[in-house]
Parts: C-alpha cells; structure tokens; sequence
C-alpha cells in the first residue's frame, strides 16, 4: 500500500505561513498601542513635572511664565492626537486579531480533514494487512 499523503498539505504548510504573519501583525499593532501609551503617559509626567517646577518658584516672573500657556495648549492637543491615534490603533488591533483568528480556524480545519483522511488511510492499511496476513495463512495451509 502507498504510504499516507495529504493532497493538501501546501495549502496546509501556505495556511500556517499566514497565520505566523497574522500574529507578527498582530504582536506589531499591539506594540504600537503601548508605544502610544508610554508617549500618553510620558506627556502627563512631563506636565505633570511642570506644574510642579513652576509652583515651587519662589519668585515667579513674567518672563518665567510667558510661554507657560503655549505649552500647555501644545500638551493638550498633543494628548488629543495622542488619543485619536491610540483608538486607531486598538481598533487595528481588534482588526489583526479577528484575521488572526480566521488564520487559525483555517488551519484547524485543514488539520481536521487531514487526521481524518489520515484514519481512514490507517483503516485501509489496517484491512489491507489483515487480507495480506490471512492469505499469507492461507497459502500456508494450502501448501501442505
């Protein structure tokens, strides 16, 4: 008897390709998230250690404090895109995991059809050399 063979084993190998690139671009939109976030809270800190700085001045002048609310606008609409992005962001995230998820359903079906092909080959082989060891036996007796 032939040896088992899964016809469809390259789109099997192809599937797997698809899905390791499936989790890189999911691992990559999820590290895009954290860098979003540090940045978030790397600003909050920064402004967050401005406010302190200037609060414990002693004697705080006018040109001390006149590019102070140009910079606090600037934190507040860089925390502004900085939130439009992270919701881009996680939304690309749930988008990569969905194709992440599809990949790995595929590639369970094809396994299934090919362990089921595989037990049915088993099952052929397992008859073909029961008729094979009962001939053997056969001829056997049929010698003497």
């Amino acid at each position: 008897m032939k040896p088992f063979r899964f016809r469809l084993q390259r789109v099997l190998d192809f599937r797997r390709t698809q899905f390791q690139l499936a989790e890189n671009d999911y691992r990559r939109a999820q590290a895009a998230v954290l860098n979003i976030q540090e940045q978030q809270a790397t600003l909050a800190a920064r402004k967050q250690e401005t406010r302190i700085s200037f609060s414990q001045l002693p004697d705080a002048m006018g040109y001390d404090l006149e590019h102070l609310p140009d910079w606090y606008r600037w934190t507040t609409t860089e925390a502004e895109r900085l939130t439009r992005l992270e919701a881009q962001a996680v939304t690309e995230v749930e988008n990569r995991r969905r194709a992440l998820i599809e990949a790995q359903r595929k590639i369970r079906l094809l396994e299934h059809l090919r362990d089921r092909r595989l037990g049915q080959w088993q099952s052929a082989f397992d008859k073909e050399l029961e008729a094979l060891a009962a001939d053997s036996i056969a001829s056997r007796y049929i010698r003497r």
